[in-house]
Order: C-alpha cells, then sequence, then structure tokens
C-alpha cells in the first residue's frame, strides 16, 4: 500500500507553540486557575507605512472601546495605551478555556524630527486605529530641475 503523506510543518509549529502556551500558562496561573486581571498585558499588532508625504501606523485592537484608546506625543515617542475589558457578565456559562487576551496594552514608537506631530490624525474603525503622521514639508522630497549649459 502506497499511502499519500502531507507534512504540514507550520500546523506542528503552531500545536507546539499552543501546547507551550498551556503549559507554561498552567504553571504561571493562580491556584483558582485564573490570572490576575492587574498582572494581564498583551500588545496588539501594528503595520507601520509611509508614503511621500506621511508615516502611518494602524494597530489592530479587536474588542477595544475607542474610550479606552489613548495616543499621546512626547519628545517625538509616539505612545498608544488602553485597555481591553474582559466581559464580566457570564449568563450562567463555566468557561473551560479562555483564550482572548484582556488587559493594559501600550506600544510606543520613535518619531522622526521630520514629522509634524501637531498634525497626526487619528481614526478608529472596526477595531484598527489608524494614525496619520504628516512629514513637515521641508522632510519632502524635491525634484530640483538641471539646467544643460551649452
Amino acid at each position: 500500500m502506497n499511502y499519500l503523506t502531507t507534512r504540514r510543518p507550520m500546523r506542528n509549529l503552531f500545536g507546539l507553540h499552543n501546547e507551550m502556551g498551556r503549559i507554561f500558562g498552567d504553571l504561571f496561573a493562580s491556584q483558582e486557575g485564573e490570572t490576575d486581571a492587574e498582572e494581564s498585558y498583551w500588545m496588539p499588532t501594528v503595520d507601520v507605512s509611509e508614503t511621500e508625504n506621511d508615516f502611518e501606523i494602524r494597530a489592530e485592537l479587536p474588542g477595544v472601546s475607542e474610550s479606552d484608546v489613548n495616543v499621546s506625543v512626547t519628545d517625538n515617542r509616539l505612545t498608544v495605551k488602553g485597555e481591553k475589558r474582559q466581559e464580566t457578565e457570564t449568563d450562567g456559562k463555566n468557561y473551560h478555556r479562555v483564550e482572548r487576551r484582556y488587559g493594559s496594552f501600550q506600544r510606543s514608537f520613535t518619531l522622526p524630527r521630520n514629522v509634524e506631530t501637531s498634525n497626526i490624525k487619528a481614526g478608529f474603525t472596526d477595531g484598527v486605529l489608524t494614525l496619520t503622521i504628516p512629514k513637515a514639508e521641508e522632510a519632502k522630497p524635491t525634484e530640483i530641475p538641471i539646467s544643460i549649459n551649452s
């Protein structure tokens, strides 16, 4: 018999990651099987891009209310922080597994000196925070025409 075997190394890697998370999660959990809410911390994923006129930071914040997010700039350091609150109403449910992440988060980014921090625009749609950071005029590329001397 000839059996076709498909190798799925990424699935094996994710399985190992999940198993390690379970082991260490069990090891560091409190006696009741829950983690302390004050100690809970997660980090949202971000994309940082650049165009000719600005920089853009997009942060995924699923389940986070816009009112629980704060954006600030101090000394060319942009900080996004907030909290993803855990649902407190259980409706008589006995949870066997809670894998979603809750708690405080913070991400900081050092901005280039050539941006206009006073004109940063922030938008929040469908759990995605979008920050548009305009470049200063002197930072934008300019073309210099070349004249031919004949």
